[in-house]
């Protein structure tokens, strides 16, 4: 590995032939040889007197005028010395003196937010970088680049005008965010292939959190780091890295907010829970935390938090309409703010409309595909003041191609025999909304239609291919039961800690008949419940924005008697609820990522409103997504919420909220070896102490100059020597 820290190598001067001048220092030696006085001897009667006076003082005499001969001599030698420039070379090829190219990199991720002895990180940073664009000299070019995820470049093309660049140092703004680490430094390395300056420069202004100073992706994205060191290293620029960080810094940090209910009504409680943790040195006693809701403060906890631990605190909430409601859940200031509140949109609904589509639809009771199912769902047993949660409604499946799906937050496909390309594109959509998709099986499916449109070798809606059918449903002489796989899946939350003759109303339901259901290898479908035999049962997988869920059953009792048990209501009613999830999930973003959402086809050209977390207002439009209209929103970095309105012909408002990065939480930093690590084959200078850097920051583009002190030298030289000739006449006349 090569070091971080170069010794002293070589001595330069930038004006090299000006020490020919150096030769000047005989002029005061040719000067005194010059003024020596030949002496005649004249003798007088006092000569005796003043021959004994003159012997006494001799030596003195003597010694005072060598003295002040070697005192104008090394100040002509310090002046011819100051005008070569003299330079001590460290490492790489910067000579001071000559234009330079110098890159200002502040990092502005959230954890340069941390206050301390009055001003914040981020502060201090930009206080250096202005005070090294002031003291660059004349003919300097500076670029500009932020540490970010993702980075900025705020000057790319080296600029010559210092006063420009002092102003875009002073308007950068603090982010939320994190920092993409290898971003960073492709920018830096883009920044300097593009100049045209011999001499180059970057230098760093960070706290060197070590979450910050990471490689993409973890050790994975190594290569990729190294391969971009390397280039920067290969442009020959002299690296500086100034810490701006404290070791040892506690914080604590309200690092998640979720609500247990994948999808709210009103007037249903929803456990909201806050995760706090504190990232040390010392236990927290007494911690207040509060949950907020459209502004309005609620309900509060007191806890104590423990060193390096998560603590989850629990909020009973109602919500009394529907509508788009953002929480907060917040604890008391301390030195770094940004983290100490964190938000989520909760979207909620009227109810949850649910689309059954019977692929056997029979007019008398609990013999059409879909009776149970909808019974399970909407029993129809809630309170007058308490309207059910889902609405169901029922249709043939000759009648999907002619639904408007936009309208339903989940679609249940109960044994339908086989699908046209429309009505599987038009699912597909469905989909990319973040509606939700259930396939049940039965005796109609046509599998190879399923699999050629549907599955589509695992690039289709349905996470497995449809396989045989196991088990004789005539004969019900094979019988199955259900492994509920450790209860892990939020669809059995309800059975998790349940006394036994509970759970076997899951377990010990009979299952004499299936498709045999098959994932791709590699894929991330997750089976949620499966047979005891091994096959999956239930299985659940993300497409578009949306969730699918694929049962190997049927939704009536012609296969299992499970519609008939009383596990049954629960798991549907969850499985509905999950699969209506998707598109509450994409409210709440972490900061700096974009923010997408789709809306129908004819929307595509609609004009939008962007209301940030600071009160600006961002003009958008919708484009044309393939049959989808859809709105993508980057200017995120801001953590709050933020308010989307969109006009005719699809006019809507919604709220989405962007919350920090919880790892920029953790103040633990890096020293030097460990940032040699994470900067592998990089040579730079570690200046670990960033106090007074504001009021010295020339040191960091002057290092190695000696001219300076050299002039500093002439100056205290010339009163030495008008000090020494004073002194030396006046006690010559005594």
């Amino acid at each position: 590995m090569i070091p971080a820290f170069t010794p002293i190598l070589a001595l330069g001067f930038a004006n090299a032939g000006l020490l020919y001048g150096l030769a000047a220092a005989a002029i005061p030696i040719l000067i005194h040889l010059l003024n020596r006085r030949k002496r005649r001897e004249v003798r007088w009667a006092a000569m005796r007197f003043l021959a004994a006076a003159l012997a006494k003082n001799q030596r003195r005499i003597r010694v005072e005028q060598w003295l002040l001969l070697a005192i104008r001599c090394l100040l002509v030698l310090m002046v011819v010395a100051a005008m070569a420039k003299p330079f001590l070379e460290s490492f790489g090829n910067v000579i001071p003196g000559r234009r330079t190219h110098r890159v200002l990199v502040v990092d502005a991720s959230m954890s340069m937010a941390a206050k301390g002895a009055g001003a914040t990180r981020f502060e201090r940073a930009k206080a250096v970088a202005a005070q090294l664009v002031k003291d660059s000299r004349r003919g300097d070019a500076i670029s500009l680049v932020t540490m970010g995820d993702p980075p900025r470049v705020v000057v790319g093309d080296p600029s010559p005008n210092l006063e420009e660049v002092r102003r875009e140092v002073g308007e950068l703004a603090q982010g939320a965010g994190g920092v993409d680490l290898e971003a960073t430094l492709e920018a830096v390395d883009r920044v300097l292939e593009a100049s045209t300056i011999a001499q180059k420069e970057v230098v760093f202004l960070s706290d060197l959190q070590a979450a910050s100073w990471r490689p993409r992706g973890g050790a994975s994205g190594d290569d990729g780091l190294k391969r971009t060191l390397a280039k920067i290293e290969a442009r020959g620029p002299r690296t500086t890295i100034i810490d701006l960080g404290r070791a040892g810094a506690g914080n604590r940090a309200v690092v998640g907010l979720s609500a247990g209910t994948p999808v709210a009504t009103p007037g249903a409680t929803v456990i909201v829970t806050a995760l706090v943790k504190n990232f040390g040195p010392a236990p927290a006693q007494g911690v207040r935390v509060r949950l907020t809701t459209d502004g309005r403060l609620g309900p509060e906890q007191v806890v104590d938090l423990p060193v390096g631990e998560e603590v989850p605190v629990a909020f009973n909430q109602q919500f009394p309409a529907p509508g788009d409601h953002v929480l907060e859940a917040s604890i008391e200031e301390d030195s770094l703010p940004p983290d100490d509140r964190r938000l989520l949109v909760a979207p909620v609904r009227e109810a949850v409309r649910v689309l059954l589509v019977d692929g056997d639809f029979k007019p008398d009771s609990f013999q059409a595909e879909t009776d149970f199912l909808a019974a399970a769902l909407s029993p129809g047993e809630a309170p007058a003041d308490q309207p059910d949660p889902v609405r169901v409604e029922v249709v043939p499946e000759s009648r999907l191609a002619r639904r408007d799906l936009a309208a339903y937050d989940v679609v249940a496909l109960c044994n339908v025999a086989q699908f046209s390309p429309v009505e599987v594109q038009a699912l597909e959509n469905f989909l990319e909304q973040g509606g939700g998709v259930v396939v049940f099986g039965g005796d109609q499916v046509s599998a190879e239609n399923y699999n050629r449109l549907l599955h589509a070798d695992g690039k289709g809606i349905l996470p497995a291919a449809v396989g045989e059918v196991v088990g004789d449903p005539a004969k019900k002489d094979a019988t199955f039961r259900f492994d509920p796989k450790g209860f892990r899946h939020p669809i059995l939350a309800a059975f998790r800690n349940q006394p036994d003759p509970v759970v076997a109303g899951l377990t010990q339901a009979r299952v004499w008949t299936y498709h045999k259901l098959a994932t791709p290898e590699g894929s991330a479908a997750v089976v949620a419940l499966a047979f005891d035999d091994g096959d999956p049962a239930v299985i659940e997988a993300a497409r578009g924005r949306g969730r699918v869920f694929q049962v190997a059953l049927p939704a009536d009792s012609a296969w299992s008697n499970w519609p008939a048990h009383r596990s049954f209501p629960p798991v549907m009613h969850d499985l509905i609820m999950e699969a209506a999830s998707g598109r509450q999930a994409e409210r709440t973003i972490r900061v700096g990522r974009p923010f997408d959402q789709t809306f129908p086809g004819p929307a595509a050209g609609a004009d939008a409103t962007v209301q940030t977390p600071g009160g600006g207002s961002v003009a958008a439009k919708l484009k044309a997504d393939g049959a989808l209209a859809r709105l993508h929103f980057e200017q995120t970095d801001a953590a709050g919420a933020y308010q989307v309105k969109v006009g005719p012909p699809a006019p809507s408002e919604l709220t989405f909220a962007a919350n920090p990065d919880p790892a920029e939480s953790d103040p633990a930093k890096l020293d030097r070896p460990g940032l040699s690590e994470r900067l592998p084959g990089l040579r730079f200078v570690l200046l670990e102490d960033g106090r007074g850097l504001s009021q010295d920051a020339a040191s960091v583009g002057r290092r190695g100059e000696l001219h300076r002190p050299l002039l500093y030298g002439v100056l205290a030289m010339l009163m030495i020597e008008s000090f020494a000739a004073w002194r030396f006449g006046r006690a010559g006349s005594r």
